[in-house]
């Protein structure tokens, strides 16, 4: 199966100089081990350095480019390669990722099944020391789905296994080109969650999303949101994106409930220890009221599988499945 690897970049020519390569022996590993066709795509966001000099003057044809005319943020950007994509399945990449040479044929093979929505891989610090990623837990408590936690396989478990995750994670992920851009790619105002927002969507298409232990990159912490941003204001809007994606994708009424419930009770505790960013989040969302109502209508119109079911299904993988929760982080 072909696939088109994307790269959306901003500001990030040293990056793409330092992790490209390990990009082009992938694509060529993989070439020589199916003979199917790979491009790269490069989508940049109107950074303002050299990376566009660069591309063209050290790629060549190894690399199409992209070029954005004003910066339209991360949503856009992969919009922008998805839509430019020639092959059916897309390999989303950030521009600080380290490909493991082997790492494409274990994801493509998932796309076999027409239900498969995306394939997430393993993640490790560049140094090769440190796990950061795996399969993605989602555990709905307190009214929030939390999906921070990550499992591996147990070792010496039987291979062939199905495998979930809740996430198909952005920075190395393989995604089914067509059914990304019928759920209409990443949302703007999921910004920081994008990934767990779409994939939620696409869950609740009644696809799913798999994990790959066999598919490695190694990628450290954001190079490019902490450079745009501050840590106070990449905190806020993360909280305020995770409020928006339940408000507009959670639909079952106890469970939503119990989200309004919990709500309730935070913005009670917030004000007592002075949690003035929780309550920014709140309601600056409360400021996108509209377009949440149209994406809370237009995602019920399309539900395949409802929210309890979801739940239920991902319970039922983690107590029978030979896996082991792992932290971030840590060896």
């Amino acid at each position: 199966m072909d696939i088109s690897v994307v790269i959306p970049t901003w500001r990030g020519r040293h990056l793409l100089e330092a992790y490209l390569p390990s990009v082009f022996d992938a694509c060529d590993r993989f070439h020589d081990l199916s003979g199917a066709r790979t491009e790269i795509v490069i989508v940049e966001d109107a950074g303002g350095d050299d990376t566009v000099q660069w591309v063209r003057s050290q790629l060549g044809n190894r690399a199409r480019l992209i070029e954005h005319d004003r910066n339209r943020g991360f949503s856009e950007t992969c919009q922008t390669g998805f839509e430019s994509a020639c092959y059916p399945v897309v390999l989303l990449l950030n521009n600080d990722v380290r490909l493991h040479r082997d790492c494409v044929a274990p994801m493509i093979e998932h796309f076999e099944d027409p239900g498969v929505f995306a394939v997430t891989g393993k993640i490790f610090s560049q140094d090769e020391k440190l796990f950061w990623n795996g399969g993605k837990v989602a555990r709905f408590r307190r009214g929030m789905w939390s999906t921070y936690e990550n499992y591996d396989v147990i070792p010496g478990a039987a291979t062939g296994l199905q495998l979930l995750s809740f996430t198909a994670v952005g920075a190395f992920s393989a995604f089914d080109r067509s059914k990304f851009l019928e759920v209409g790619g990443f949302d703007p105002l999921a910004i920081m969650v994008e990934d767990v927002e779409v994939s939620y969507r696409a869950w609740k298409r009644g696809w799913c999303i798999k994990y790959e232990p066999r598919s490695v990159a190694y990628h450290d912490a954001s190079r490019t949101m902490d450079r745009r941003y501050r840590r106070r204001t990449l905190d806020k809007m993360s909280r305020r994106s995770r409020l928006l994606m339940h408000w507009m994708l959670l639909h079952d009424p106890g469970m939503f409930s119990s989200h309004l419930l919990s709500i309730t009770g935070r913005l009670l505790v917030s004000w007592l220890i002075l949690d003035w960013r929780f309550y920014w989040a709140v309601f600056t969302g409360l400021g996108s009221l509209p377009s949440i109502l149209r994406k809370r209508r237009s995602t019920r119109r399309t539900m395949r599988t409802t929210d309890r079911e979801l739940r239920e299904l991902l319970n039922r993988f983690y107590r029978e499945s030979p896996i082991i929760l792992r932290q971030a982080g840590r060896p």
